[in-house]
């Protein structure tokens, strides 16, 4: 699900999140890079002229958002703050449900 898009110095890289964590950064429609990641991580942007950083931090138990920094050297150029979609929270709650299950039937059948 892309989430946001910025534009610098006529590229446009776009940050797209699946439901299970992997975190997809595009610049002008092709993956640069895509990592997991659980509660946020940073992606290399390279441009012609800039080393750019898209930092990613996911508050999925506080306020249920994503913020995005775009920065040059440690400094801010663009931040956005996105909203999760409620089908990624609900997935994830699934998925921790079924873990807690399976966990605990196997320690039940170990002692």
């Amino acid at each position: 699900m892309k989430y946001a898009e910025f534009n610098i110095e006529s590229n446009k890289i776009e940050f797209l999140n699946s439901f299970f964590g992997v975190e997809s950064v595009l610049l002008n429609g092709k993956i640069i890079s895509k990592k997991f990641s659980f509660s946020g991580i940073k992606h290399k942007v390279k441009l012609k002229y800039s080393d750019l950083t898209l930092e990613s931090n996911y508050k999925q138990f506080d306020k249920k958002e994503i913020i995005l920094e775009l920065k040059n050297n440690e400094e801010l150029l663009d931040k956005r703050i996105v909203k999760t979609d409620k089908k990624q929270r609900f997935y994830w709650m699934l998925i921790g449900m079924i873990l807690g299950f399976g966990i605990n039937k196997i320690l039940d059948f170990l002692l």
